[in-house]
């Protein structure tokens, strides 16, 4: 009788305890997995959210762009265009090599394929290709405006400026090595006035640049914290927001935030996700500030709005 007594008292215990530590864990704030404070947390929570997704089953995703009617996506041997309205498939083609990059300037999409810029219509109607522009061109960003186009090339750690007919008019990046590129994360785009932001990834900073390649101001800083930059290679995309805020896409983390133009943290938009660390979200925003998130780890579009 002691004995079954005493096997009672401690199986008692023992489910006391259990209890415990579930009550406890639940009261407890969850440890992230990079230092981020609370306040950050709700910053995020209050005022992002995933409003829809689409599924891209042409091949792997690599690549977003838009313009006010039309989404444009790539990837694996693919080019296909969605109505922005209700994301009805418009068209698919197959390409001979992967895309890794787009831009969508009115009517007209360029996309890297190989060492080549490939040039189509809005309804896939292919044009022209221009290229290449140096040896083993590996290009990972593609930027357009009324005036030129410019790409990044991540294996020459170069910018290229042509024109809309595909002449060479500026490139910059050597001789200095100017850019450090430890992986093919090699972000730019044009700012409203005409200029560049380059994503400088080795660096941990966004650099603004004529676009003869003079440097005009740059910001980031290397660390943990949340409005900095960490791990080998971050920003590795970015895109700006219709008010000339910044949208930032980070490697190793996945997460994404919002900076000023002053590269000053405003706040996140997605932290606390699923999305493969190794693989970060390629980034495009529509007119009305809705971001749009590639995901190649599993070919799905993510549509981000902000809650006012």
């Amino acid at each position: 009788m002691n004995k079954k007594i005493a096997t009672y008292f401690s199986l008692a215990i023992i489910v006391l305890y259990i209890v415990y530590m579930v009550y406890d864990t639940s009261k407890s704030s969850p440890v992230a997995a990079t230092s981020f404070n609370e306040e950050a947390q709700e910053v995020y929570d209050a005022k992002w959210g995933i409003t829809e997704t689409l599924n891209i089953p042409f091949g792997n995703l690599k690549a977003i762009s838009l313009n006010e009617n039309t989404i444009v996506v790539g990837g694996e041997n693919f080019l296909a265009a969605y109505k922005s309205i209700d994301l009805s498939l418009l068209w698919n083609i197959t390409t001979e090599k992967e895309i890794k990059a787009l831009s969508v300037f009115d009517d007209m999409i360029y996309a890297s394929i190989g060492e080549m810029i490939h040039l189509f219509n809005i309804d896939g109607t292919f044009i022209d290709e221009w290229g290449p522009y140096d040896e083993e061109s590996y290009i990972t960003s593609i930027t357009s405006n009324k005036d030129f186009v410019a790409f990044a090339d991540a294996r020459n750690k170069l910018i290229f400026v042509v024109n809309k007919e595909g002449a060479l008019k500026h490139y910059f990046g050597q001789p200095g090595n100017q850019f450090i590129v430890p992986s093919p994360y090699f972000d730019v785009s044009f700012l409203e006035d005409g200029n560049l932001a380059v994503a400088n990834s080795g660096k941990r900073q966004i650099e603004y640049r004529k676009i003869s390649g003079e440097i005009i101001e740059v910001f980031g800083e290397e660390g943990i914290g949340l409005e900095e930059f960490c791990g080998c290679c971050n920003p590795s995309h970015f895109a700006l927001l219709p008010d000339g805020k910044i949208v930032t896409a980070e490697k190793g983390i996945n997460r994404m935030k919002v900076l000023d133009q002053n590269g000053k943290l405003v706040e996140l938009v997605s932290q606390s996700n699923l999305f493969k660390a190794s693989i970060p979200l390629d980034i495009a925003i529509s007119k009305e500030g809705e971001i749009y998130a590639a995901n190649g780890a599993d070919s799905i579009l993510y549509i981000f709005k902000r809650n006012n």
